[in-house]
């Protein structure tokens, strides 16, 4: 008997290693995508299963093994939730299971894979083996394959096979043991089972060779939003989440209304690798001012079916193609003192959105995955899905020297009919750029097969909706609005030069205050910004110069965005709600849109000119409004080099708000299973529970009273009453009455030397029992377990009855 229980602890030993190991690679398979088989995940199963066979050997063991766990948990927990290295860890577990995978880094892997290993082998050891419950182990591991192919994600063949072999052997020997157990197997008899398996296993190993397999990524994008939110009302730390970018939801307001008090949060938005650090990165514009906000018409997204910079019919680069050829229309411009291309890393952090922050004159989007983007009517981007932490792109696009004289002159020569005026030299510059076709040495068939493909058709139609829909304004603004306008730029005989007189008479006639006070609804807001509240923040210069612009003709829409912090380390800028910004964008025919910034702590970091003096209110006093203060003051500043050191990396963590967001992730990814697992434990036990019920239900009275008394003797056993050796069913019967009084407990309806009467004939008389006998089993059943339910401890009794399924 010793040898035999050796035997089976070394085959239960066995079997946990082979079923822990089929579970662990396939789920490593579906975590890292990769049908590589991981050395590590052997090196960890086979000590681990003897590891749990010592700490749950017998009830000492487990409790002091429970408790060692529990504490060694704890302190692992605050050891690692204070530790800098776990918000990185975090980022890249989720990145990798989202499905993007980085740069490699074997110690986190390792750390995962013997995160996997332990909590499988565990639950396996405890469920396959302490508890023994073959139903449960069946339901959970085969859902767990079936659920991959359903998927069609990753899924290791071999590691099914494996599972499937393991599993075979597992339920084989649960016949043994369950015929050992019913006195009707002779252990010498194991060869002969063994024999009789074989052909099934083989069977089975061959038709699993065809079992389906996917090669998608694990993907829960119906979890994103939700934790999300979690996270953000866990940790009282905000992520900005939103479907499409907008000033509101960076503290910028509440509501489409400008205007009132703010008071922006430093939520950690983006990480943006620039060498300049002045740049502007805009996700929204807006065309119809209402009077007292902003508004758009049922935008049209359409695909970006050209992202790239040799294709001429890329819808992304059609205002930077624009510039840049329009550029070339004097011969005298120098395109070196004009603009210089140029690319940007932007990085999302705690940012949730659709939208894409791109600098002015962006002609390529690269984003670091596979992912299809699209373009509105007024040229901003945006991704298919929400796009969260860790989500990368890299731009490219034409920085504008802003400030140079010859980029200025160059402005200056645009008007209402420019491209028309020079379109055969527009035409020339575009084919040139665009196709490297000198259209003055081709002939006359070459020619009409230029016309015909009519490149600039788009940009003639653009033209049209841009001179009527953004010089649009509404009957609410004042006529001394409109006369404003006028004076301002009444000296000035270009568009530039009138856009830039209003810019400067913004900028220092108004002081900047994030505290301007909530404007009245009964005036237009422009009017009572120019003329009785004479302070405000960016949304009132932005809003107010373009409307100020629409009054003189000059087509202008306001925008939204980002502006690069004045401080980076290593030309890596960190981006919080902070800079989320507004300012100007006015079209010139031949260049296309050119930003204008007439908010006044911010010229100077636009064009790079610490000379321009910003005028800031006295009324924003306090903690948080003179931290806000020394940031424009280092705008003020600008920076004395134009470029910047671009040594550094993107950061692969945020060490303010990932922590705690990892943290979370990890508590509630954990909270999660055990909860699920509980779940379906109590649901299968009380399944089965009903199940045992509806079986006596049906079957003949004989068969219904021997399956009823077995089910009654094994609640007996929960109160330590068992059938001794050479006692008959009688004698069992009377001591249980007397140790129980089910009679007199049930008011004389139910004595259980009566149910032992039932299950002597049915076990040994050919009589049939009346049905009568069958419903009185049933309802000794629900006797037995009120009175078990109250004698046994009541943790103990809900443990069997929902957790081991023994009642």
């Amino acid at each position: 008997m010793g040898r035999e229980n050796k035997y089976s602890v070394f085959v239960n030993l066995i079997l946990v290693m082979l079923l822990s190991l089929s579970v662990c690679q396939t789920l490593y398979t579906s975590l890292f995508m990769t049908y590589r088989w991981s050395i590590n995940i052997f090196l960890y199963v086979v000590p681990l299963t003897f590891i749990f066979y010592l700490m749950l050997k017998n009830k000492v063991t487990c409790i002091v093994s429970g408790i060692t766990l529990f504490l060694l948990a704890g302190c692992s927990f605050v050891i690692v939730y204070n530790s800098n290295s776990f918000s990185s860890y975090s980022i890249w577990l989720i990145d990798t299971m989202q499905g993007y995978i980085g740069e490699p880094n074997l110690r986190y892997q390792t750390i995962t894979v013997f995160l996997i290993t332990f909590i499988v082998t565990l639950m396996v050891y405890i469920f396959a083996i302490k508890l023994y419950n073959i139903y449960l182990v069946s339901f959970i591991t085969f859902s767990l394959f079936f659920g991959q192919a359903y998927a069609n994600i990753f899924v290791s063949k071999p590691a099914f096979v494996l599972f499937l072999f393991s599993f075979l052997l597992y339920y084989f020997f649960y016949i043994l043991k369950v015929r050992t157990e019913g006195k009707s197997y002779d252990p010498g008899n194991r060869l002969k089972y063994l024999l009789y398996i074989i052909p099934v296993c083989i069977a089975v190993l061959i038709l699993s060779f065809n079992f389906p397999i996917g090669n998608k990524r694990i993907s829960w994008p119906w979890l994103d939003s939700k934790l999300d939110k979690a996270i953000e009302s866990f940790s009282h730390k905000n992520t900005s989440s939103f479907d499409f970018f907008s000033l509101n939801a960076t503290g910028f307001g509440d509501n489409d209304i400008l205007g009132g008090n703010i008071s922006p949060d430093k939520t950690h938005v983006m990480d943006v690798k620039s060498e300049y650090y002045n740049l502007y990165l805009k996700a929204s514009s807006k065309a119809y001012y209402n009077g007292h906000g902003w508004y758009d018409d049922d935008p049209t997204y359409n695909p970006v079916y050209g992202n790239a910079v040799q294709s001429p019919f890329s819808n992304i680069s059609v205002d930077a193609n624009q510039f840049e050829a329009g550029s070339l229309i004097n011969s005298s411009s120098n395109k070196n003192e004009l603009y210089k291309s140029s690319k940007i890393e932007v990085k999302f952090k705690n940012l949730k959105t659709k939208s894409l922050f791109i600098p002015a004159k962006t002609y390529q989007i690269t984003p670091k995955k596979l992912l299809k983007l699209f373009i509105d009517n007024s040229g901003m981007i945006s991704a298919e899905k929400t796009q969260g932490s860790n989500f990368e792109y890299i731009v490219n696009f034409d920085y504008m020297f802003l400030n140079s004289d010859e980029f200025k002159n160059s402005i200056r020569q645009s008007y209402k009919g420019y491209l028309m005026d020079n379109l055969y030299t527009y035409e020339k510059n575009q084919f040139k750029l665009l196709f490297n076709i000198d259209i003055d040495n081709l002939s006359d068939e070459d020619r009409n097969v230029i016309a015909s493909v009519n490149v600039f058709r788009t940009l003639q139609d653009q033209l049209r909706e841009i001179y009527t829909k953004y010089v649009s304004l509404p009957s609410t603004v004042t006529q001394r609005v409109r006369d404003l306008a006028e004076n301002i730029t009444i000296n000035q005989s270009n568009n530039y030069d009138k856009a830039k007189a209003i810019e400067t008479y913004l900028a220092t006639n108004y002081p900047y205050t994030l505290k301007p006070g909530k404007p009245p609804l009964s005036k237009d807001f422009v009017d009572y910004f120019l003329f009785e509240g004479k302070k405000g923040y960016c949304t009132y210069y932005a809003t107010a110069m373009t409307v100020l612009l629409r009054c003189i003709g000059i087509p202008a829409r306001y925008v939204e965005g980002y502006i690069l912090p004045p401080d980076n380390r290593n030309g890596i800028f960190k981006v919080t709600n902070q800079q989320a910004h507004a300012w100007v964008e006015a079209y010139f025919e031949g260049f296309g849109w050119i930003p204008f910034e007439p908010t006044s702590p911010f010229v100077a970091a636009m064009y790079q000119d610490n000379h321009i003096r910003p005028v800031i209110a006295t009324n924003m006093t306090g903690q948080y409004y003179d931290e806000y203060r020394r940031m424009m003051e280092k705008y003020q500043r600008g920076n004395n080099n134009q470029t910047i050191d671009l040594s550094g990396n993107l950061p692969a963590d945020n060490e303010d708000s990932n922590t705690i967001r990892v943290a979370f992730i990890t508590a509630i990814s954990l909270i999660s299973l055990i909860l699920l697992a509980i779940l379906i434990i109590v649901s299968f036990n009380r399944i089965k529970f009903y199940y045992l019920l509806s079986k006596i239900r049906k079957q003949n009275p004989n068969d219904a009273v021997l399956t009823a008394y077995s089910y009654i003797i094994k609640l007996f056993k929960l109160q330590n009453v068992t059938i001794s050796a050479g006692e008959t069913p009688f004698q069992f019967g009377t001591r249980v009455e007397k140790i129980m009084d089910f009679k007199g407990y049930s008011f004389n309806k139910y004595d259980f030397n009566i149910i032992t009467e039932y299950y002597v004939k049915a076990r040994y008389s050919r009589d049939t029992l009346p049905d009568k006998a069958k419903q009185d089993m049933i309802d000794f059943i629900e006797t037995v377990l009120k009175l078990t339910s109250e004698k046994v401890n009541r943790v103990k009794f809900n443990f069997y009855k929902y957790f081991l399924g023994k009642v």
